[in-house]
């Protein structure tokens, strides 16, 4: 089942390349300790994929919902061992800093299925001229979202509805965001830049990629916005 997230905020995009959750892929330079943290990889490693989060209005949650609910109930039907309800669903309520609520989701696919690779997700902007395969989209920006809605059965623990992603329409770019932890990278922009800021030369705009050449372009019926 195909459906568009419409007008949703960006959370931790991570589809320029696939990544993967290493365990221990992070070392703190001042304790040595070591910790997990999503890195890039190649296509073919294991947990390998495309994904992002993103916060949707409580129109666009209940829609989903509903969506997923569907689906759900429809591989029951083909499905007899499968519960009634999922244990699992691709979207939660989250209280923000300020105490209102929010509607999160999560959508990724994997970089492989079996030997084959996966073909990386589009993206697109406003007027659907493709971005080339190393775009990096930010944090913050607000993009439509076209996914897969996929019910699941792993086992009586391990089941529910997942969205894989399949493209996205970037309707306004945020600026790629900073942090204060002098050793993290925010959107794949590092923090810890060993120049001060001096007079001299600037660009217009630093974190919009080039349209992608027009051999890689679309189909026009391929892009689903």
């Amino acid at each position: 089942m195909q459906h568009i997230l419409n007008n949703v905020s960006i959370l931790y995009p991570r589809l320029n390349q696939p990544y993967r959750y290493d365990q221990k892929g992070f070392k703190d330079p001042i304790t040595g300790k070591l910790s997990g943290m999503t890195v890039p990889c190649k296509w073919d490693e294991e947990g390998a994929g495309y994904e992002t989060n993103f916060i949707m209005d409580k129109d666009e949650a209940v829609t989903l919902g509903r969506i997923c609910k569907e689906a759900w109930k429809n591989a029951v039907a083909l499905n007899n061992n499968w519960p009634n309800k999922p244990e699992k669903m691709p979207a939660k309520i989250v209280k923000a800093e300020d105490g209102s609520t929010e509607y999160h989701g999560k959508c990724r696919i994997k970089a492989k299925y079996g030997s084959d690779q996966t073909q990386q997700p589009k993206q697109v902007d406003a007027k659907r001229n493709p971005f080339p395969s190393d775009f990096r989209l930010t944090t913050g920006s607000k993009a439509n979202i076209s996914v897969t809605v996929v019910p699941f059965f792993m086992s009586k623990e391990n089941n529910g509805v997942s969205l894989r992603i399949r493209a996205i329409q970037v309707l306004d770019l945020a600026p790629p965001k900073e942090s204060s932890d002098p050793f993290s990278v925010v959107d794949g922009y590092t923090t810890d830049s060993p120049f001060d800021v001096v007079d001299g030369y600037t660009t217009d705009d630093t974190f919009v990629s080039a349209p992608a050449p027009v051999e890689d372009l679309l189909e026009d019926d391929e892009i689903p916005f």
